[in-house]
């Protein structure tokens, strides 16, 4: 009977054991396997999208180094090369195999990917309001790279998946907020390598000018004693260059080379012929406005025809003498023999001429408002601006201290000299000293962008070289107020410190020694956490290692280090050797904050 029993159980069990085996297979071939399908293709989806976000990712960083090491001036041409950068660092990629070296742009969005295919949209935003602002608009300072790839599903004939699902993913790319000062050397060394004639003129006849019609009038003669480099026709040895300057306020008594300013010789500016005979002195310093040693080429300025060779027409239109036929003649100019006839301009002509060929001041007005430029399209950046001759600017409108009394556009010093009328003495206005501080609402419409560079065209070299007082100017705008500074620094914002000087420190504005006085300042910038980046322009060979030791960025040590190496926080050294090289170094320097951003 026991075995009857168990035999009937066991048939029992089988259909049963059947039936739960159907029912296995058919729960794991409807219903696990859609699952584990389904979860295949969400594994893969998701596979998609982390490779997406990471190849947009690296586009748009791309895109930021584009801009980083850009050296245009133009936003345009800066936006369009992010552009093109990213998409050929998306196109290196792929997706799931699938190469990315097809990728195309779109125009609009939503996109749609043909199926493992990809696009990209791009767009540029204020940092401010985060909107999107037009392709070349100088508010652009972020790209947003938003890319599209075409997922097929995988088992989509298995599971009646139709088409293709885009996935979508977008990453930023751009700089932070940047704070930054330049500190700009408006010493009167600062064109020191101006391109002039230095001239004794003097009276042919020798005898008192007569106005009687019947009677010879005295006529003027031009002894050139030298030509050149300002510093080097003079012959100048001064490790801090001649106070001497090219144009107006000229200070010609404060020459410090081989040659004497005559007063007496000079006699008045305008309207009345040289009082003397030759002599070895000079009367006058004029700049060849042809761009050459010896005035060799000529030039013609607005209509005014300056003749090769002729510093005599040189020096008549500096004083203003060429400005008529009447004024010419009551100032004992001999023109018959020039070709030219005198005329309403000259003046203007030379003075404008001149202003745009003092070296090296124009080069370096020229790089540093390239520089704004350059770091205006690349990033969020707000300016702060500092000139400094003996003392450093702080305000917009500050002008140079006279270091006499009062200050003659001749000498330096007008109880030795004063002339007549055109043009004016003493010089009115003064030199300008502008100081434009940062401005510390956050958006492009505060970088000061126009106000820098509209100040630094006006510079005029004049006075000694302040740099500890410029570079306490500097970090005061940058330091909190908590700290006793003017709280200048937006919050978040990276601040630096770009120093400009074509010497070595030579008067302070803080009371001790100059230099011990600009490494004080640079310790204090260091524990700021402020940058000071330098830029040394060294024309005279004798003097780069003095320039470098007080500038270098390899020693940091505070009594005998260099600014920037003591100020630490990766700032930089750079020096020029030659005018030509300084907007490079400015591109260079420039390149090297917006990558400190990166």
């Amino acid at each position: 009977m026991a075995g009857r029993k168990v035999t009937q159980i066991r048939h029992m069990r089988k259909p049963r054991g059947q039936a739960v085996t159907v029912l296995m297979i058919f729960i794991a071939s409807f219903m696990v396997a859609p699952i584990c399908f389904v979860a295949y293709e969400m594994c893969l989806y998701n596979l998609a999208k982390q490779q997406l976000k990471a190849c947009v990712d690296s586009a748009a960083l791309a895109a930021g180094a584009t801009v980083a090491s850009s050296n245009t001036v133009d936003d345009s041409t800066t936006q369009l090369g992010a552009k093109a950068t990213a998409m050929q660092m998306f196109q290196k990629n792929t997706i799931l195999s699938n190469s990315l070296a097809d990728a195309t742009e779109s125009s609009t969005i939503p996109m749609t990917p043909a199926a493992t295919k990809s696009q990209l949209y791009f767009q540029f935003l204020d940092p401010i309001s985060r909107q999107p602002v037009p392709l070349g608009s100088t508010n652009g300072k972020i790209i947003q790279v938003t890319g599209a790839y075409g997922y097929q599903p995988f088992f989509a004939q298995f599971l009646n998946f139709v088409g293709t699902y885009p996935v979508v993913e977008m990453s930023n790319g751009g700089l932070p907020q940047l704070d930054v000062v330049l500190c700009f050397d408006i010493s009167a060394s600062m064109d020191d390598f101006t391109l002039v004639s230095i001239v004794d003129r003097y009276n042919v006849v020798g005898k008192a000018k007569v106005k009687n019609k019947n009677q010879k009038f005295d006529n003027n003669a031009y002894s050139v004693l030298a030509q050149g480099p300002l510093y080097t026709a003079f012959q100048c040895t001064s490790a801090t260059g001649t106070a001497l300057n090219a144009t107006y306020p000229q200070e010609l008594d404060a020459g410090g080379g081989a040659y004497n300013f005559s007063a007496a010789g000079r006699g008045a500016n305008n309207d009345n012929p040289a009082p003397s005979t030759a002599a070895a002195t000079f009367t006058d310093v004029v700049v060849n406005i042809d761009g050459t040693n010896t005035f060799s080429k000529g030039v013609t300025v607005n209509g005014c025809v300056f003749p090769s060779g002729n510093i005599g027409l040189l020096v008549e239109a500096a004083r203003g003498n060429f400005e008529s036929v009447a004024v010419a003649t009551d100032a004992g100019v001999d023109y018959s023999t020039w070709g030219v006839t005198p005329k309403a301009g000259y003046y203007a002509a030379y003075q404008q001429t001149a202003q745009t060929m003092r070296h090296p001041i124009s080069d370096a007005i020229a790089a540093a408002m390239n520089f704004f430029t350059i770091m205006n399209n690349d990033c969020d950046v707000h300016f702060g601006l500092v000139s400094f001759g003996s003392n450093a600017g702080t305000t917009a409108k500050q002008l140079c201290v006279p270091d006499y009394a009062t200050l003659g556009n001749i000498t330096d010093n007008p109880s030795t000299y004063v002339s007549n009328s055109y043009p004016v003495d003493p010089l009115s206005p003064l030199p300008p000293n502008p100081g434009i501080p940062l401005v510390v609402t956050n958006g492009p419409a505060y970088s000061n962008y126009s106000q820098v560079n509209s100040a630094v065209q006006t510079l005029i070299a004049y006075g000694g070289t302040n740099i500890a007082g410029a570079l306490q100017a500097s970090i005061s705008q940058l330091q909190p107020t908590a700290q006793g500074g003017q709280g200048l620094n937006r919050p978040g914002a990276t601040k630096a410190i770009v120093l400009f000087t074509d010497g070595l420190p030579t008067v302070s504005s803080l009371g001790g020694d100059p230099s011990a006085d600009s490494r004080a300042q640079a310790v204090i910038a260091n524990g700021a956490g402020i940058p000071i980046y330098c830029i040394g322009l060294c024309l005279v060979p004798s003097l780069q290692a003095n320039q470098t030791a007080i500038l270098n960025d390899t020693n940091s040590n505070p009594s005998s280090g260099g600014i920037a190496g003591i100020s630490g926080n990766n700032a930089q050294f750079y020096q020029a050797t030659n005018s030509s090289q300084l907007n490079q170094v400015f591109e260079n320097v420039a390149r090297s904050l917006v990558n400190l951003e990166r």
